[in-house]
């Protein structure tokens, strides 16, 4: 078997089902008759399709591409996934090892370049490791904490042969984590069962773990309320009668009204992230007890001291907590009232709409977007402004149906991480919120989209700018303004271009039934919206210095 037959046949045995391919240069084909492969049209957005796919299964993509400049294109997207703990196998070509360090065409030190975005970077010195360098690398990218791994390969290597060696992943790596230590356990529950104001904050493990239903048990056999870190709100339900929403800058303010006046913070499966605490204590008080569990004992205390530490899997630290509370705490608190903060938070949300302004606001249009979207729906937010609006009116009904590129906030992934997750949830209706400049950034993967049928829709949030930039440039250099204007473009007639459905809407009345028409559709579909220019997403929990 020649190897790259087994680097693509690999992706197989340890659960990968999706390979996202770029569009020229030396490939890896996949052996006959295995169809899990998408040309795209830029090797950035191949590695945003396969970080979309490994969240919207919680399993590994593998990306491949060329030497060289493919690699560098790949680099946003696996810096993504690093900051974003997502499991990606990235494979590229390389020079031919007679000819490395001679200046050769494309030639570059890869493993060095790729290091800091990933857990591990490894060059294939001989056919004779490919094998056990695939299995390493799916070892690393799956284990705690989550996150990618560049392999490269030589030309020469690739027309080696060498014999599949099929081994069961759970040969070769752990396909659990540990449980929770019952001491550590004892001690948080005693915390817990001493606090007058505790409050649960739901993080990535919870998600990763398939654990919300556990943690639906833990809350209403407690009545404690719970918030997410502001990059997960489908971590726990925000239709829940105990959800408080996310926390954070850009967060509800349900949440961070609560949080300050917890005197027990209890952490679950949570990397806490800069905008969902501000890494200063505000949001939560300095005087709270922090329980803090993470199946990574080196995300521990390095935010806020914590009272209590707790390692291992996620779904074992809330059963455990459940057994050991279920009757030793009540179920009645009388120091809030989620129902009433969320009445509160749901006014607030409101008085942002106004359906009859012109130009349209943004905010009507996360509302229509929610509006439009089946419960069942799968939400991608891009990284600006579009994004910040839409994290105020995403109401989550369900896990696993909200996705952001977290804390690398790269504009344009919007477009290829939505077709990554259409491809890994085919039946469910997949939607992305993104700019103008967002949906330029990736625009070639349209045709991606329609030539795979990706039936997924983008609604464009149309500033002709840079919307973040021109408010911020606004507060803080008295209205001058520099570098923030484009061109107006019309993405609606641009996607019927591609062969995509496209519309673009100037009138707010219109925008639900267009959203709905490009959903059923059963195209990728752009419904472009002229927005204001001026109106920045609220920030709803501000600090100070």
């Amino acid at each position: 078997m020649y190897p790259y037959h087994r680097l693509a046949a690999a992706q197989t045995r340890p659960t990968a089902t999706h390979d996202y391919w770029r569009a020229s240069g030396r490939r890896l084909p996949s052996p006959r008759g295995h169809r899990s492969r998408v040309l795209t049209r830029h090797e950035q957005g191949a590695a945003f399709m396969a970080y979309g796919f490994a969240r919207a299964l919680n399993r590994p993509a593998v990306v491949t591409a060329t030497e060289g400049p493919g690699v560098t294109n790949l680099a946003t997207g696996i810096g993504a996934a690093y900051k974003g703990y997502v499991p990606i196998i990235s494979i590229s070509g390389a020079q031919e090892l007679w000819v490395r360090e001679k200046d050769a065409s494309q030639d570059i030190d890869q493993v060095t370049l790729c290091r800091p975005i990933t857990k591990w970077a490894y060059s294939i010195p001989a056919v004779t490791k490919i094998q056990e360098a695939l299995r390493r690398a799916f070892r690393v990218a799956l284990a705690e904490p989550l996150g990618p791994v560049h392999l490269d390969v030589s030309r020469d290597l690739l027309l080696e042969q060498t014999e599949a060696e099929p081994i069961a992943p759970s040969a070769y790596r752990p396909t659990s984590l540990p449980s929770c230590s019952a001491t550590e356990l004892d001690r948080a529950a005693e915390l817990i069962a001493q606090a007058k104001r505790p409050i649960l904050l739901a993080g990535g493990g919870v998600l990763r773990e398939n654990a919300l239903g556990a943690l639906q048990l833990l809350a209403e056999a407690t009545g404690i309320p719970v918030a997410t870190l502001q990059y997960h709100p489908d971590a726990f339900p925000t239709t829940h009668a105990l959800a408080l929403g996310p926390l954070g800058r850009n967060g509800w303010s349900s949440a961070n009204r609560a949080m300050p006046e917890a005197d027990v913070v209890v952490a679950l499966g949570a990397h806490l992230d800069l905008f969902s605490t501000t890494f200063k204590y505000g949001i939560i008080s300095r005087d709270a007890k922090l329980i803090h569990h993470s199946p990574v004992a080196t995300d521990i205390g390095v935010v806020f001291p914590v009272a209590q530490a707790v390692v291992g899997s996620t779904l074992s630290f809330i059963q455990g907590l459940s057994e050991r509370l279920r009757r030793r705490i009540s179920t009645q608190w009388e120091w809030t009232s989620v129902a009433k903060l969320r009445r509160e938070w749901d006014e607030e949300r409101k008085r942002l709409l106004d359906y009859g302004a012109r130009p349209i606001l943004p905010p009507v249009v996360a509302h229509a977007m929610r509006e439009a979207l089946p419960a069942d729906g799968i939400m991608i937010v891009d990284a600006g402004n579009a994004g910040k609006h839409m994290r105020v009116f995403m109401d989550t009904h369900r896990p696993d149906s909200f996705m952001y590129i977290s804390d690398w906030g790269s504009v344009g992934a919007g477009l290829p991480i939505a077709m990554g997750a259409k491809l890994a949830r085919p039946k469910q209706p997949v939607m992305a919120a993104v700019g103008d400049m967002g949906m330029m950034c990736n625009i070639g993967e349209l045709e991606t989209a329609v030539r795979e049928r990706i039936p997924v829709v983008c609604v464009v949030y149309n500033d002709r700018g840079l919307g973040n930039e021109r408010a911020f440039q606004k507060e803080l250099y008295g209205g001058r303004l520099f570098g923030v204007d484009y061109g107006d473009v019309d993405f609606g007639a641009l996607a019927r271009v591609f062969g995509a459905h496209g519309e673009r809407i100037t009138d707010a009345a219109a925008l639900v039934p267009a959203i709905k028409r490009a959903l059923d559709s059963g195209l990728p579909a752009v419904v472009d919206v002229v927005i204001d220019q001026n109106t920045l997403a609220p920030v709803v929990y501000k600090t100070t210095s």
